[in-house]
């Protein structure tokens, strides 16, 4: 890695991760439903406070600091509804949305030369699958569609439904989290959703396979045991824990069979469980007709907003309706709040400063490689030259 690089700065730890996040990349940062016309919303993302607002019928997104004297445009107002832009509530600085240049000081009068540098920063967002997306970068930002896993990304073939949480934790251990780290047997072994799944076997050996277009990792769980004695301690699972494992499980949460699943066959996924860049994590099922894509937006370096997006494929208006309705009934719940908050419980005190690395993190130790050798850099030369083809 160059001496250069942009992970270089700002490191977390000994991860060589950024403490903020990485820049570059689109990130989902509000439900469209919150952000009402003429009503500007703040948020944070990578350390940056942004103002969005709808305008128009048109969503834009300005630094929150007024270029005059700092005061916060979020708390100021789209006095003017039929133009693209937000007024300052302390002195009316009023700027566009589309350029960030100032276009009136309505305090000085309509005669006044106004110069160029009376502006604030602009940033790329787009809204998508009832979300609001934005780049933060330090470059020109790339097609939303280019950071997007085929099931957000094609609305024809599949169908979403989102949710979002905050976690107050620095991004990284939650990223860790989502990627294939073995957690998954002992944490969530008595969760609602895996009541009547087979006990997932532990003790495996994880490989990492980079994927084709190089945006990410796929995980295979080689071997493993499903239980057994430890000396001096007992049996593991405890069987008072594992009497319902009987009941003849569904198994959804075993490996993709390359020559038997249908995910595979039909649609050449590979995978169940994979990592792709900058923060996302997709969990599949064999049959290839359902994703979770689990979306980490780093707020500050204390706070994460993390975006579940559930992804179902298209087949009929009937399936549709009962891939909504199943997961109003079980998932909404079960996986979405429950299972989450096993995680969230554990993830917000971790102290990562503090680990040892072991057998389990293979997977870990792999996708936080493959984030530094990875990450979109303002000077990447492939990038563009893909983006002109």
């Amino acid at each position: 890695m160059s001496s250069n690089h942009p992970l270089k700065k700002n490191v977390y730890n000994k991860t060589g991760l950024p403490e903020l996040g990485l820049r570059n990349y689109w990130y989902p940062v509000l439900a469209s439903l919150r952000l009402r016309k003429g009503r500007p919303k703040s948020v944070k993302v990578l350390g940056e406070e942004v103002v969005l607002f709808r305008n128009k019928n048109k969503i834009y997104a300005l630094n929150d600091q007024c270029a005059h004297r700092g005061a916060r445009l979020s708390e100021g107002s789209c006095l003017y509804p039929d133009s693209d832009t937000l007024t300052c509530p302390y002195h009316g600085w009023t700027y566009s949305g589309e350029t960030g240049q100032c276009v009136a000081k309505l305090m000085e009068g309509p005669g006044i030369t106004i110069p160029n540098e009376a502006k604030v920063k602009t940033y790329p967002v787009r809204e998508h699958l009832g979300v609001i997306w934005l780049f933060v970068g330090d470059m020109e930002a790339v097609p939303l569609q280019e950071d997007l896993p085929e099931c957000l990304a094609n609305t024809d073939e599949w169908h979403t439904i989102s949710t979002w949480r905050t976690y107050h934790c620095n991004w990284r251990p939650l990223n860790d989290n989502l990627c294939y780290d073995l957690h998954a047997p002992f944490l969530h072994r008595n969760s609602p959703e895996l009541i009547f799944q087979p006990i997932f076997p532990f003790a495996s050996r994880v490989k990492t396979i980079p994927l084709k277009d190089a945006k990410g990792l796929g995980y295979r769980a080689l071997g493993g045991i499903t239980e057994s004695d430890y000396p001096g301690l007992g049996h593991f699972p405890p069987p008072k824990e594992a009497f319902w494992r009987r009941l003849k499980p569904l198994g959804r949460g075993q490996e993709l069979d390359p020559q038997s699943s249908q995910a595979t066959k039909r649609y050449g996924i590979k995978y169940r469980h994979m990592s792709l860049l900058p923060t996302v994590t997709l969990v599949g099922r064999p049959s290839g007709d359902y994703f979770m894509c689990r979306w980490v937006t780093p707020i500050d370096s204390e706070t994460t907003l993390f975006y579940s997006f559930n992804a179902f494929r298209r087949h009929s208006t009937i399936k549709t309706f009962f891939d909504r309705l199943s997961w109003i009934l079980w998932q909404s719940w079960t996986h979405d709040l429950i299972f989450s908050d096993q995680d969230k419980r554990v993830v917000e005190k971790v102290r990562s400063d503090r680990e040892q690395l072991s057998l389990s993190d293979a997977g870990v130790i792999a996708w936080r490689k493959f984030i530094v050798d990875n990450s979109r850099r303002p000077n990447d030369e492939n990038l563009h030259q893909n983006l002109n083809t």
